[in-house]
């Protein structure tokens, strides 16, 4: 594949094929089995949970901050690897739209189903209706945020499904437990925040306070569209060979 020339700027019969491209693909990804499979399996989980007894906070706990960032990975790590494996992704790249465009419609598309989970059992996990909108706010930007997080990694390396798991457990997890201003550098702290839901058990979680919610939310935006702006430009600038 020859490298990429200069970038056609976005022009008005472009918009609509970049829709298209999104619109093709999130409906190939909802009827793609790994998320029929994620689907009924969290359908399982929650109802087997609510059956037992689980108190909500454990839920939410559930839904916020382990479910939305492994949906993110899962479905955002290896956005173009399916075009690459398929060897389809000249054909996309030889339509009249910019790399970058066609690659933000990818994101988005593979952002459909994790966002239609993670709203669904952060929901799911409300102890009371009221408390369901905001829940499923925080989990729609939060995975949102995430998925365009891990598909820029997918981008720059061959292991991103390993790169973002350990930038799950390690930073995520473990940094975002500890109080102050390094916890603040987490995204899942920014997701709590949102949620209204805190840090469980012990002293970290006494220590633990949330953020100012108009930070969380310009925190998670940001990240998405700082994400989706780097993905873009890379995809628009770099090479991808095709095995023959």
């Amino acid at each position: 594949m020859s490298a990429p020339g200069p970038a056609p700027e976005l022009s008005t019969p472009a918009l609509p094929a970049a829709l298209f491209w999104a619109r093709f693909h999130l409906a190939r990804n909802l009827r793609r089995r790994a998320f029929l499979l994620w689907a009924l399996g969290l359908t399982v989980a929650i109802a087997a949970l609510r059956l037992f007894g689980a108190p909500a906070r454990v839920l939410q706990q559930l839904a916020l901050v382990y479910l939305t960032p492994l949906l993110g990975l899962f479905f955002g790590s290896g956005v173009l690897r399916e075009e690459i494996e398929d060897q389809t992704l000249t054909y996309a790249f030889t339509r009249p739209v910019r790399r970058a465009w066609l690659y933000i419609a990818r994101v988005l598309a593979a952002a459909g189903p994790a966002l239609a989970l993670a709203v669904f059992v952060a929901a799911a996990s409300a102890g009371s209706l009221g408390a369901a909108p905001r829940l499923a706010g925080a989990a729609l930007i939060g995975v949102l945020a995430y998925t365009c997080l891990f598909a820029a990694i997918g981008l720059r390396s061959r292991g991103s499904t390993w790169i973002g798991l350990g930038l799950f457990l390690v930073w995520e997890l473990g940094v975002g437990a500890v109080p102050g201003f390094l916890g603040r550098l987490t995204l899942v702290t920014h997701v709590r925040s949102l949620a209204g839901v805190g840090l469980e058990g012990g002293v970290l979680g006494r220590l633990w306070e949330p953020v100012a919610w108009p930070i969380s939310l310009a925190a998670l935006v940001g990240v998405t569209a700082l994400c989706l702006a780097l993905g873009g430009r890379w995809v628009d600038r770099r090479e991808f060979p095709l095995a023959r």
